[in-house]
């Protein structure tokens, strides 16, 4: 079983890889399935029965099994009949911790307790009750929200978050032999390698795809990535493991190489070819330096800036690393000949693109501080707790800059600046004090140990971990399943190779606990596979709502942004929790109703009927997620709708307006959707209308449908209303005395 799940794990990594970073809902679902059922394997296999009485052992754990009568966590009572052997780890606390808190931002809390923490999610749960239940009287007190005010993000997060720590925790299981080691870090360095000439062939011969995907950017090398930056991320850590495991190659007898005055007189040519000819040890060796080279030259054609000084800053710090261990300091070269192998064919391939995108840097890097300095502000809203995790992008047109109006921002470009706003002061604390404690551990492991495979191949996560923090900076590296996969494979394999008991020895020193199956254990155990089970579960379930009805990243199968009414509401029996389906589904209806409605004989009674389920699905959308401006406007309008019920005047209308008064809340200026502010003028501009002349709130909506359609105008850079909004503003107003404020 150890072995299949070693493969599980492995080929889901590599799949994701290969299949666009794992981004798309078919492809990440395959990869986190395979590494639960890996999982599931490794759990039972290590299920261990405790040998029988009459047998004694001197350790708990000789022959592979605890002895009788002894117990892993010092208990009393009677020996169980069987342990879960669990394999230690320095981000154990990291992960645990996390977890937690995740579960937290889920929980709903009294009001009380929630407006000590984050009263802007008090707000927001406020804001996602229904307009006319709040009006006819339902009181606010009574109602428990939580931390997040959209849940399914923080679900899908969580999910991920299971899927990482078990790809951390089984990978540490499996890399218990050097033979396994060098198998994963092989199979990394063929991927890195394929990836690359994949990328570099489609580039310079003009096809330009990814599979079957056409790449709008024919200039930049991408591999099977759709964006250069994350190629970069695979890079970065691929690079950094070719360093390692190629000075981790290098221990030979240092006495037949340190032979005075005689070997400084050799040739220097002859001398090159006896560092890299030594043994089959050292064609592979070579073989390694070369994916290396290999993988520096698909880093700089990415054209990738933060990637290349990202690598740079890494190899930096594994340099630094080998020059602190005299023994090791002759292996620093290895890292030069590698840069020079990348720009040797940089230079013929030609680094006219790459280097002229250096000289837009500081523009670009403007761009995108303005960018992290709009997340800040939403720290600065939900600072204790963060809005989410994963609800950035359902926030961030609240607090978009007019500078990236045609934009959709979906992520900060600054993975510090949304970890603060998703996860607030509280998540930064778990993040540091748990990285803190693992690379504090693991430099002392280093630091301790001598032999030249564990501390050279034991460099590469300090690598990969520097590369991709300083890549974080500018991009998004780690919101790809596949890179953060990537990432945790090459912390887990240098971990295991600071474990191994010698150069000679094939297994490792691993650090193990045997939990005892009583109440309290097979508790821990339930609570564990439970988990495990619930992740598959939900993955499947949101895979086949996905497949009903897409709400996610879709661009390389083209799936129908607009399903039918009878997809969505099987997307909807599948995963009640995702607010895109309700809202889908209305929108399918309101489409239909149109329809109807422009036929030669209209369907009025069609229509009078439509009015009610719609109603209830967008405010099924909004309870899920108020953060959609979207969501508060078409609600509003169909409030306004039921001009045929006795008490639209007094319950409907009004439930409209404050419909309006949240969804202007939410949507802030949000450069990039000036239609919303059109639609939320003629709202106003109707509203103004139907108040009355006398009415002092005319005059109040008014003002707030000329503030809507000046910022429309103002996002798309016009001086005049398009003529639909003309004819429809001349539908209720044609005096000068209103028209005289419109642009």
């Amino acid at each position: 079983m150890e072995k299949i799940a070693f493969i599980l794990y492995l080929g889901g990594m590599i799949f994701g890889v290969l299949f666009f970073g794992a981004i798309h809902p078919w492809v990440y679902t395959l990869v986190f399935l395979a590494v639960i059922v890996a999982s599931l394997l490794l759990i039972r296999g290590d299920l261990i029965k405790a040998t029988p009485p009459m047998q004694t052992h001197p350790h708990p754990q000789a022959n592979g099994r605890p002895a009788a009568g002894k117990r892993g966590d010092g208990g009393t009572g009677a020996s169980p009949l069987l342990f879960l052997r669990w394999v230690k780890s320095d981000l154990s606390p990291l992960f645990f911790c996390f977890l937690a808190f995740l579960c937290l931002q889920m929980i709903p809390l009294p009001q009380g307790l929630l407006l000590l923490i984050s009263p802007e999610s008090k707000i927001s749960g406020d804001m996602s009750l229904p307009a006319a239940s709040v009006l006819g009287g339902a009181s606010l007190k009574e109602h428990w929200y939580t931390l997040a005010p959209y849940l399914y993000p923080v679900r899908m997060s969580l999910i991920r978050w299971v899927v990482y720590g078990l790809l951390l925790f089984g990978l540490t299981r499996c890399l218990n032999s050097r033979q396994r080691i060098e198998t994963a870090v092989i199979a990394i360095l063929i991927l890195g390698v394929f990836d690359t000439l994949y990328g570099i062939t489609q580039t310079y011969s003009g096809h330009s795809h990814v599979w079957w995907y056409k790449l709008r950017d024919f200039k930049d090398v991408s591999g099977t990535y759709l964006n250069r930056n994350h190629f970069a991320g695979l890079m970065e850590m691929g690079i950094a493991l070719a360093v390692a495991y190629a000075a981790a190659l290098g221990d030979r007898d240092e006495g037949r190489r340190r032979d005075g005055a005689g070997r400084r007189k050799r040739p220097f040519k002859k001398r090159f070819l006896e560092f890299f000819s030594e043994g089959r040890k050292d064609i592979r060796r070579v073989l390694v330096v070369f994916a290396g080279g290999v993988m520096g030259l698909g880093l700089i054609l990415s054209a990738s800036r933060g990637g290349i000084v990202a690598t740079a800053a890494a190899l930096f710090l594994m340099g630094l690393m080998f020059v602190f261990r005299r023994d090791q300091r002759r292996k620093g070269r290895i890292i030069l000949v590698l840069c020079g192998i990348a720009l040797f064919y940089g230079l013929y391939a030609g680094l006219d693109y790459t280097i002229g995108r250096f000289e837009l840097f500081d523009q670009d890097m403007k761009s995108r501080n303005i960018m992290a300095e709009r997340t800040i502000e939403v720290f600065r809203d939900y600072r204790v707790a963060g809005v989410g995790l994963g609800n950035f992008r359902h926030i961030s047109g609240r607090f978009q800059d007019a500078v990236h109006k045609d934009l959709y921002i979906d992520y900060a470009h600054n993975d510090y600046a949304q970890f603060l706003a998703e996860a607030g002061i509280i998540g930064a604390i778990l993040l540091i004090g748990g990285m803190g404690f693992y690379v504090v551990r693991t430099f002392r492991l280093w630091r301790g140990r001598s032999d030249p495979f564990a501390v050279c191949l034991g460099i590469a996560p300090f690598g990969a971990l520097l590369a991709l923090a300083l890549h974080s900076w500018s991009d998004f590296n780690l919101h790809r399943p596949a890179n953060m996969m990537l990432l945790i494979a090459i912390i887990a394999i240098g971990n295991a190779a600071l474990r191994l008991e010698g150069r000679r020895q094939e297994r490792l020193r691993q650090e193990e606990r045997l939990i005892p199956l009583r109440w309290r254990g097979f508790a821990l155990l339930a609570c564990g596979v439970g988990l495990i089970l619930w992740a598959g579960l939900w993955t499947i379930r949101h895979f086949i709502a996905e497949s009903h009805c897409n709400t996610g990243i879709n661009i390389t199968l083209n799936l129908d942004e607009n399903p039918p009414a009878a997809e969505a509401r099987l997307a909807m029996a599948w995963d009640p929790g995702n607010a895109g389906y309700p809202y889908k589904l209305a929108s399918a209806m309101m489409n239909e109703r149109d329809r109807l409605m422009q036929q030669h004989e209209p369907d009025t009674e069609g229509w009078r009927r439509s009015h009610e389920p719609i109603i209830a699905l967008l405010e099924r959308a909004v309870r899920l997620n108020p953060l959609n401006a979207d969501y508060h406007v078409r609600l509003g309008w169909e409030y306004s709708y039921l001009w045929d019920r006795p008490d639209h005047l007094t319950r409907w209308l009004p439930a409209g307006d404050l419909c309006l008064v949240r969804a202007a809340w939410f949507a802030g200026s949000w450069p990039q959707n000036p239609k919303l502010h059109y639609d939320m003028g003629n709202y106003w501009a109707m509203r103004a209308k139907t108040l009355g002349p006398e009415s002092p709130k005319s005059n109040v909506a008014w003002i707030k449908a000329v503030w809507h359609y000046r910022k429309g105008l103002e996002l798309e850079k016009k001086k005049k209303l398009p003529d639909y909004i003309q004819a429809y503003i001349r539908n209720f107003f044609t005096d000068e005395a209103h028209l005289q404020y419109l642009p």
